[in-house]
């Protein structure tokens, strides 16, 4: 027990208190996603950055038992929203299932976070977690929680705070009251001084471009009685950008809700229309056998098709066996089939009037892979429907910044189901 000797924890490991204690990180550490939801704009860093420290401190000091209190209300908090799709499938029984999934996966990964109470140890676990992707699903980030905070959203970063408030945890466990809190200030202060040296530097686009928002709901998006009006509508879209004197358009994920490459009029229709305005928006392609969520740009008179590369874990393909998917598609999902992924597995991408932009479908704009080359801009398409209302497209949101700030890249994202914005990888 020497380094509980040294470190001991501040709390008392009465299972009532580390019950109190597992809430309460957990409610902080999700702090930063609810804050963005409901102020968005008026969110001020101030809050993010106060919640953050705190949660990482209640972190340190957590239990077995409080840590796996703790992932459980995360499991919950970041991603309840997951089971809100299954509405659209006449499965909306399954969705307690859903959660209790979420709550036992992520219980069971603080429970091993925290398994021994070595600071380090714990430290070491929270810094890896990113790299731990349930079913391919990454969308747990634990640096993000900086993202609207003061202190740059990385590793280096999260690891300065945390060896920082462990030695806070030992200076009170000393009871040197004054010298901990003396440089826990001093060490937070120097930190975001340093964390405003590592933004960087914003790229400008010489495209003058429009991102767009659909609110279509998802149970009427699909329904061949609106389908003519949705046309429509994306064509007044593209049209009202041209005359705004706009270089390129984008629409949302899916924004023509159908097997776009077997429309040959539209598609003629949009060629003409790209021959004064580009045009990316996302549609359905159908190669024999197959169907894919993709990306189509229509430039000059021509049309390029990208199929997504990374599909959504369980809403675009079942991560596992086949059988196993063959059987759930047939029990679940009425007989449907996994949409099929791109043969070529590189990140999608474009030259649009001599730039290159990483063109990403909803899913892939929040995976690493479409950053790894530090694009200088990347395009997202998204659709939003299946999870509103919810937190989702905020988390979304707050990933995508995370990755504009870690590699540089200016990111354009229209969206159905959600608002539509520009990220800039500079400080906010």
């Amino acid at each position: 027990m020497p380094l509980l000797s040294s470190f001991g924890l501040v709390f008392s490991q009465d299972k009532r208190t580390q019950i109190l204690i597992g809430i309460l990180s957990a409610f902080l550490l999700s702090a930063f996603i609810y804050l963005e939801y409901f102020f968005g704009d008026s969110n001020y860093k101030l809050f993010s950055s106060l919640f953050a420290i705190l949660g990482l401190f209640l972190y340190l000091n957590l239990s077995r038992f409080g840590a796996f209190i703790c992932g459980a209300l995360i499991g919950i908090l970041w991603f309840y929203w997951v089971a809100l799709s299954f509405r659209f499938y006449d499965l909306t029984y399954l969705m307690p299932a859903i959660w209790l999934t979420f709550i036992i996966i992520f219980g069971f990964l603080f429970f091993l976070f925290c398994y021994f109470q070595n600071p380090l140890y714990k430290i070491s676990t929270l810094l890896i977690a990113s790299f731990i992707h349930p079913f391919g699903f990454n969308w747990f980030i634990p640096e993000i929680i900086l993202t609207k905070s003061y202190f740059f959203p990385s590793k280096s970063i999260l690891f300065l705070l945390l060896i920082t408030l462990a030695i806070f945890t030992f200076l009170l466990h000393k009871r040197f009251y004054k010298i901990g809190i003396s440089l826990l200030l001093f060490a937070l202060i120097a930190t975001s001084l340093f964390s405003q040296t590592l933004y960087p530097k914003s790229h400008k686009s010489t495209l003058k471009i429009k991102t767009t928002s659909t609110n279509i709901p998802q149970n009427l998006r699909w329904d061949l009685a609106n389908l003519n009006a949705t046309i429509q509508s994306n064509l007044n879209l593209i049209q009202k950008a041209k005359q705004e004197n706009y270089d390129l358009v984008i629409l949302p994920e899916t924004a023509f809700p159908m097997a776009l490459n077997t429309q040959p009029s539209l598609i003629q229709s949009l060629k003409n229309l790209s021959q004064d305005i580009m045009i990316i928006t996302g549609g359905v392609n159908k190669d024999k056998n197959n169907f894919y969520n993709s990306a189509y740009i229509f430039q000059q008179g021509k049309m390029e098709i990208l199929n997504k590369v990374i599909l959504v874990p369980f809403g675009e393909k079942i991560p596992l066996p086949d059988f196993i998917a063959h059987w759930i598609n047939e029990v679940f999902f009425k007989g449907g089939n996994d949409f099929a992924s791109s043969l070529d597995k590189t990140p999608n991408s474009t030259i649009l009037k001599d730039h290159f932009f990483q063109i990403a479908i909803c899913y892939e704009a929040t995976r690493v892979e479409y950053y790894q080359n530090s694009p200088k801009f990347l395009i997202a398409i998204s659709n939003n429907a299946w999870f509103y209302p919810s937190i989702e497209s905020t988390l979304q949101k707050l990933l995508m910044q995370y990755f504009a700030f870690n590699y540089g890249t200016t990111i354009y994202h229209s969206s159905n189901g959600s608002k539509d914005f520009v990220l800039l990888p500079n400080q906010p």
